[in-house]
Order: C-alpha cells, then sequence, then structure tokens
C-alpha cells in the first residue's frame, strides 16, 4: 500500500524500497537542520516528496535545486513502461513533478535547472551555491554518477549529507562497468575518503561531509 496520498501524480514507484532506510536514517543518525537541497534527478518527484513531508515539514528551507533534464531515458534495460509513456506524452514527468511540488510551494522555495547535469552543475557551482543535502539519481553511468559526486563534493557543506541512489542497481542487459553508477561512486568515496563518514551502504550510499 502506497505511503503517498492519492493527490500525488506518480506512475512509479521506484524510491518506495528506500522509506524505511530514511525513516531510520532522519529519525536516529542525521538530525542536522536542513535549509538546503540540491536534487539531482528528480524524476516525478517520490523521493522528493517524501523529504517534503517528512523531513522539511519543521524546516526553514531557504533553497531547494532540482537538476533533471525531466526527458526520462530510452538507454537502459527495464524501462518499458516509462519509455511507452514517453512516447505517448514526452512532458509528463515535468508535469507531474511539478504537481506533486505545488503542495509545498508556500513554504519550501523550489528551482528548477532543466538539463543535463553536467551543464547545470557547474553553473551552480559558480554561482557559490551551497547545500546542507545533496541526493544523487540521475545517470546510471558510472562516468555520469561520478561527474555529478565531484560537483555535489564542491558544494557539499562540511556536516552535510550526500546520498547517492542506485549503488545496488545493474543492467541486466549491459554488463560493461560504465553502465551502472557502483564504479563511479566507489571511485568518489576512494577520493575523497579523507572527507566522508559512511553513514549506510546497501542499494543505497549515504554519508557525511566530514571536512
Amino acid at each position: 500500500m502506497s505511503q503517498f496520498n492519492a493527490k500525488y501524480k506518480f506512475t512509479e514507484e521506484w524510491f518506495d524500497i528506500m522509506i524505511p532506510v530514511w525513516s531510520e536514517l532522519f529519525k536516529d543518525h542525521y538530525k542536522t537542520p536542513i535549509k538546503s537541497v540540491l536534487e539531482i534527478g528528480c524524476y516525478e518527484g517520490r523521493a522528493t516528496i517524501w523529504l517534503c513531508e517528512n523531513v522539511l515539514s519543521n524546516q526553514q528551507v531557504s533553497n531547494y535545486d532540482v537538476v533533471d533534464t525531466f526527458g526520462g531515458t530510452v538507454t537502459e534495460s527495464g524501462m518499458v513502461g516509462t519509455v511507452d509513456r514517453l512516447n505517448d506524452d514526452k512532458s509528463f514527468i515535468k508535469s507531474n513533478f511539478e504537481h506533486n511540488i505545488s503542495f509545498f510551494q508556500d513554504k519550501i522555495p523550489f528551482n528548477l535547472h532543466q538539463g543535463y547535469s553536467q551543464h547545470e552543475l557547474p553553473k551552480l557551482v559558480e554561482q557559490g551555491n551551497q547545500y546542507d543535502f545533496i541526493y544523487i539519481d540521475a545517470s546510471h553511468q558510472s562516468d555520469d554518477t561520478f561527474v555529478d559526486g565531484y560537483f555535489a563534493h564542491k558544494m557539499l557543506k562540511p556536516g552535510g549529507l550526500i546520498i547517492f541512489d542506485d549503488f545496488g542497481w545493474k543492467d541486466p542487459k549491459k554488463p560493461h562497468e560504465n553502465c551502472s553508477p557502483e564504479v563511479g561512486i566507489r571511485l568518489f568515496f576512494s577520493l575523497y575518503s579523507e572527507n566522508y563518514q559512511p553513514l549506510f551502504v546497501n542499494y543505497q550510499i549515504g554519508a557525511i561531509k566530514t571536512i
């Protein structure tokens, strides 16, 4: 049974397997106030809405930046339903996302940056943006995921939280290591091992930036 109100528009439930992990994380392990958020890859906003309802509802959020192409993907195995919907209506992802966040826009200032993350993130770095929480759930390519992490590292505040999605995801039809995020995420934490304290490792990886 869905934990989300029927007023929201969703076609996928990919995030739901992480709800118990996030619930425990924000209840017992990470209680630092979150005033600024960067979400890299949002799809229809299922993680966004969970965060708004369960973590940010009592916070004084100054900005919530979202980077996404809002175009979905047709390159990964297991995306048949999404591809079919995109063929029928290429705007449904952004439309659903905007509908879903509309219930929070009086309290949370969302800023949508539509485009590829490797183009949009350098702009945010140049603007001097800094964040308390960064969630990375965009491309499933290892090289792309590392690049997202690279720019995220520059913008995450000391004491801030970073979560990479899809660490445990494998493309069943594309075994090459660049066709899943794992190698890119491992490389990120190898290069920045002195900067992060791991919080959990399962399908996702979460860590606190220490320095």
